[in-house]
Parts: C-alpha cells; structure tokens; sequence
C-alpha cells in the first residue's frame, strides 16, 4: 500500500512537472474561448472502499471491504459525461456525472455482521452498490494568456451511494444464543455526501491543436452531521482534429473518507480509485 502511494506521488510530480516545464518552452497561440464544452468518455477505474456501521453507544463496530469481505471487483469499467459552460471570459461553470454500477456474488469465508446481525462463514452473499456522482464547480480564471489559462475553483462533490446485502446460511440476530438457517437475509445501507471541494487548475496550448491540463483540489470539513475529507486529481491531454472536435486522455485520482452520525448510528464511507480516461469532447 505504501509503495502504491509512492507509485501515485511520482506519477502525479512527473506530470505536473512536465505540464509547467511544456508551458516555459513551448510558447503557442490559441485561445481558450469556447463557450460549451462537452466530454463524453470511460474509464479503467481501480477501487478501494469500505463502508463502517457503528453503533452510538460502541456496542456496533464493524467495517465491511467492498473488495475484500464482500467480493466486489477492483477494476471496473465506467462511463461518464462532463460538460462547462463559459458564463464570461473569466468565469466557468462544470459538471461531471458519474454513475458507477458494481456487483458481486461469492461465499463468504468470515463472519459479517450487518444490521446487528452475524452472518456466519460459509453462506453465500450477493451484494450490489450503486453509486452516483455529482462533481459541480465554479472556476474563476485568475490569469488567462492566448495559450495558458490558470483558475482558482470552487465547488460540491457528492457522492450518493446505496448498497444492498443479500444472504442465504447461518444467521445468528443480535441476542439469539444460536444461529439458524435462513435464505431471505436482505440488508440495505444509504449514504449522501455532499462535500464542498477547493481547488486550482490550468490549461496549456502547446499548439492551436493539442492542449494539456492539470487540476488539484482538497477539503476538509464537517457540516452538520457529516465530516469528511476529499482529495482530488485530474491530469490530462486533449487533441482537437478541427477548431470543434478532440480526443482525451487523462489520469485520475479520488480519496474520500466520510462520517455521518445519526440518532442511533455512526456510518462511515471510505472511497478511493484511480483510473485512465478516454473521451470524446467537442467544444464550441
């Protein structure tokens, strides 16, 4: 886990390196003066999450791996849709939508418990989490040149995820002495969380043609009954064949952690991928 950490690190130094040193050396002209963008792509995503239950009073303390305990796949493929619209020539407003869809089906080799119940060794669990993304900013551009483009941002990142537990063994319910057989188990688990996101981004020409981008944004905060945490990466390059069409590529980067405590219960989520993207853009 640490050296994948590392790994990232570099990754993400390297290219945001080469992005400044391109910007010093290779002067361009053209300027970033669509009004309408819109991408269209998907996306090789590796995932590592896990949601917690915990109970008020500490008598609930548990944490379910979405890859490890329930048997969902790391890799997933997605797809995805971002568009922006240029209200003036400073000011910018995105959206990106994400719905993430994953299931899995596997005989568990431990105990889980779910819902203050145990569902013992050796049943057979069936789990689906479906997950939908909203990234919303606001990007004021503080300083704009025909082929550079660097912004301060301001946004909503929210994740709304809903994940469903299906099970067919052993199932011992809190304060039973014995587990019995049941075929039916079924357990549901929603979370919303809507987390503010801070960030800054620039946009590079190297020719009329083929521009480069890189976006870096962070936040900590609790509102309310939500705390959380949330640390983005978006490293990318587009080529356009004519002034309005283009292909992307791109490096992404997601780690977000999220409590929400309620009258009787504390969840937790904690979401992390990264991925390649390819995409479609026209822009206008």
């Amino acid at each position: 886990m640490h050296s994948d950490t590392r790994n990232k690190k570099c990754v993400i130094q390297f290219l945001a390196g080469s992005l400044a040193w391109l910007a010093i050396i290779l002067p361009a002209q053209a300027a970033f003066d669509e009004i309408y963008k819109l991408s269209i792509g998907t996306t090789l995503t590796r995932f590592n999450s896990h949601i917690t239950i915990n109970s008020q009073d500490g008598s609930i303390d548990e944490e379910i791996d979405f890859e490890d305990d329930a048997g969902f796949d790391s890799d997933v493929r997605t797809a995805w849709i971002s568009g922006s619209y240029r209200v003036g020539d400073n000011h910018r407003l995105k959206l990106t939508y994400i719905p993430i869809r994953r299931t899995a089906f596997r005989q568990i080799d431990k105990d889980i418990i779910v819902d203050n119940t145990t569902i013992k060794a050796g049943a057979v669990m069936a789990s689906e989490a479906n997950n939908n993304i909203f990234d919303i900013s606001y990007i004021y551009s503080v300083y704009k040149k025909p082929n550079l483009e660097v912004g301060l941002s301001a946004g909503l990142y929210w994740l709304s995820t809903d994940s469903t537990i299906l099970a067919a063994g052993e199932i011992q319910a809190e304060g039973d002495d014995t587990p019995v057989f049941k075929s039916d188990f079924e357990s549901k688990q929603k979370l919303q969380a809507p987390l503010p996101l801070f960030g800054i981004s620039a946009d590079y020409a190297i020719t009329p043609s083929w521009r480069t981008r890189a976006a870096f944004r962070y936040l900590t905060v609790t509102v309310d009954n939500i705390e959380g945490e949330i640390f983005t990466v978006d490293i990318g390059t587009e080529y356009y064949f004519n002034r309005n069409w283009g292909l992307g590529a791109s490096l992404e980067y997601v780690d977000l952690n999220v409590d929400i405590t309620g009258v009787l219960l504390a969840n937790s989520i904690g979401w992390s991928y990264d991925g390649i993207q390819i995409y479609g853009v026209f822009k206008y």
